[in-house]
């Protein structure tokens, strides 16, 4: 039976609900580790404008090594138990909960739009470009909110970076 696009919508928000519980973990280290490179870069940069010029073969400053997932798996637990993998949860569900309600509709009937038969699937470059559209403009439309999750859930700060305390605050 076909479903209305209300119902589409809603299917696409409990599937972007679901997925957050595994997403948002997984995000929160991947933000860790970006994070983490940014700032050994920050620090290699400051060291290097800081640096007299050396008399030939003098030793170089030793090479600061980026924790893995796992370290930082393990330090988040630590210090802030399965909370700290969980940082930014509503601003993950801001941005995929939108995702799925755009996404999943606008794919189902674009695919539809390239299908010769209904009870025939569509060929494989109609699905492509399908999932290709509805993708790119999901992602188009809750960029904003990534924005927001991405700083909320960096914990490590550069030098002049801000702080934010919430999705209202980093709005702003």
């Amino acid at each position: 039976k076909k479903l209305t696009l209300l119902r589409e919508m809603l299917a696409g928000c409990g599937a972007g609900t679901c997925q957050v519980i595994v997403t948002t973990p997984m995000e929160m280290l991947k933000i860790q580790l970006q994070d983490a490179g940014r700032i050994a870069a920050q620090k290699r940069l400051m060291a290097a404008g800081a640096q007299l010029p050396s008399a030939a073969g003098a030793a170089e400053p030793a090479v600061e090594r980026s924790p893995t997932a796992t370290q930082l798996t393990r330090e988040l637990l630590r210090t802030k138990g399965i909370a700290g993998l969980y940082k930014g949860l509503g601003a993950t569900l801001l941005r995929d909960v939108p995702f799925s309600i755009v996404y999943f509709p606008l794919f189902a009937n674009l695919n539809k739009l390239g299908q010769q038969d209904p009870n025939v699937k569509a060929p494989f470059y109609v699905s492509f470009l399908s999932g290709c559209v509805a993708g790119s403009t999901a992602a188009v439309a809750v960029n904003p909110c990534d924005v927001i999750k991405t700083r909320l859930q960096s914990l490590q700060r550069g030098v002049n970076e801000d702080t934010y305390s919430g999705i209202l605050d980093c709005t702003k």
